[in-house]
């Protein structure tokens, strides 16, 4: 059993890297570009991907759970306790920076808002704290420090 909820938790954590940073590298791509439509376009398109890689992630956690306690692992190690504060400042990150910023791209006026919308500085935080999430879960997991 403790087999199958390993290989459903890293299936999960896979396909919700994907979707939401993997999305999130092609949109800046594009974004680089400066084509109005095309930008809007693709993150609208994008939008309903984003939102599923963010339920993912919590179908991550909670398969992540359901794998400590069945191999009986102490929930409150260190290394538990460490990947739980990284794994919300991930969801944080998504619900509060990632996807007010994609909402706002969308519904900006192509030129100087949509612009403005692309270079706003929450974007660019958040990516970085969802990285240092994402590093301190994989390290976390397999090093399993403390």
């Amino acid at each position: 059993m403790t087999a199958l909820l390993l290989f459903f938790h890293i299936l999960l954590f896979v396909f919700s890297f994907a979707f939401t940073a993997g999305i999130s590298i092609l949109l800046g791509k594009l974004a680089a570009g400066k084509d109005a439509k095309a930008i809007q376009a693709a993150f609208r398109a994008a939008q309903p991907l984003s939102i599923t890689g963010g339920i993912g992630w919590i179908l991550t956690a909670l398969s992540g759970g359901a794998l400590a306690g069945a191999s009986g692992l102490d929930m409150t190690a260190p290394w538990l306790l460490m990947s739980y504060g990284a794994f919300a400042v991930l969801i944080l990150a998504g619900f509060l920076m990632h996807a007010p910023w994609h909402a706002k791209v969308i519904a900006a006026a192509p030129g100087p808002e949509l612009d403005a919308a692309l270079a706003a500085p929450s974007h660019r935080i958040a990516s970085a704290l969802s990285a240092l999430a994402v590093l301190s879960l994989l390290f976390l997991m397999t090093v399993r420090p403390g």
